[in-house]
């Protein structure tokens, strides 16, 4: 089923009516400078900003090939924008994050986890008896929804919020499933939320939650990128959150992790590209158009039609949000 098919997508064709207005050309090209300064990687991105745009954004094979060229014949390694935030982890229900380095975030790992490998673009939590363990979010396993609301006048913390799901499912479609039938997977904010879903799943069964994050997915101009071009056995643990790309005969252009204090020579980017504004107007709507599957479907729908038009591989989308977080918005009647 391709993206433009899926059941989220074909509701909100079915619901939202849109007009589009689109203005400019979009190109969205890197253009990268060579810095033979030795700095570490906050630095390097420090001088990029004041300088130029950022440190280096490498979305695709085209981006790498012009990075590579832009060199000049520099034999080494440079840093890029790419990096990991290895110490965070994030619920699937938005605005809960834990941070591994901060105390006052309840988690409750197995002994030697978490230790999923950080090749892994998307890395996943699932729980046995009462202890967490991160693996490949594709691993299929039973799994723990919650519900929010208060319909029944249940306290806000009562076994009754939680349902445990005996279908093995990835853990994508587990937290499809429950936000669809409920409101997310169980997030696990203290040690009392944690034996209650403990009781609930089966003793010596592991049960997806909802906890996850992508590694080396972040970029230093802020946005996000599944693309890697990485030297075979990397990225590794424990050998550094920063990442490096080798220019010279070995591994030419290939990634790796470094100590983000190590010191190296860097690539700044020049973004030169031309702007789309859109303005979507939902004309009639019978769901909520500010759920985060609704927001995503949409962009979704609309990639799809830019690319119907002609529009390149290599473009990002994204919305710009309003001072309350809202994408939509009711407009005012005059």
């Amino acid at each position: 089923m391709s993206p433009s098919d899926s059941p989220v997508n074909s509701g909100v064709r079915r619901a939202v009516l849109c007009v589009l207005l689109l203005s400019g050309l979009c190109s969205c090209l890197h253009h990268y400078v060579y810095v033979g300064e030795l700095k570490t990687q906050s630095e390097a991105r420090v001088f990029c900003r004041e300088k130029h745009v950022d440190l280096a954004t490498v979305d695709n094979m085209e981006d790498m090939q012009r990075l590579i060229a832009a060199a000049h014949g520099f034999e080494g390694d440079v840093w890029i924008g790419t990096h990991d935030k290895s110490n965070r982890w994030f619920w699937s229900a938005r605005g809960h994050g834990i941070n591994r380095q901060n105390h006052h975030n309840f988690q409750m790992w197995e002994p030697g986890q978490p230790d999923a490998s950080r090749s892994h673009k998307h890395v996943c939590v699932s729980m046995t008896d009462g202890l967490w363990k991160d693996h490949r979010c594709s691993t299929q396993l039973p799994f723990v929804c919650y519900n929010k609301t208060n319909i029944h006048g249940l306290p806000d913390i009562s076994t009754e919020r939680y349902f445990y799901i005996s279908d093995v499912k990835s853990w994508p479609k587990a937290r499809a499933h429950c936000r669809l039938h409920h409101t997310d997977l169980a997030s696990v904010r203290n040690e009392t939320e944690n034996t209650m879903i403990k009781q609930l799943v089966p003793s010596g069964r592991r049960a997806l939650i909802g906890l996850h994050r992508r590694p080396f997915s972040h970029l230093s101009d802020g946005t996000s990128s599944s693309f890697g071009n990485w030297i075979d056995g990397h990225p590794a643990l424990g050998t550094g959150d920063c990442v490096i790309s080798r220019i010279g005969a070995g591994n030419l252009g290939k990634w790796m992790e470094r100590h983000c204090d190590e010191k190296h020579h860097f690539m700044c980017h020049r973004m030169m590209k031309h702007l789309f504004i859109i303005k979507v107007k939902a004309l009639t709507s019978t769901i909520s158009l500010n759920a985060p599957e609704v927001t995503d479907a949409i962009l979704n729908l609309i990639k799809a039609g830019m690319k119907e038009r002609g529009m390149a591989d290599g473009f990002k989308t994204a919305w710009i949000k309003k001072a309350d977080e809202n994408i939509f918005h009711k407009e005012e009647e005059n």
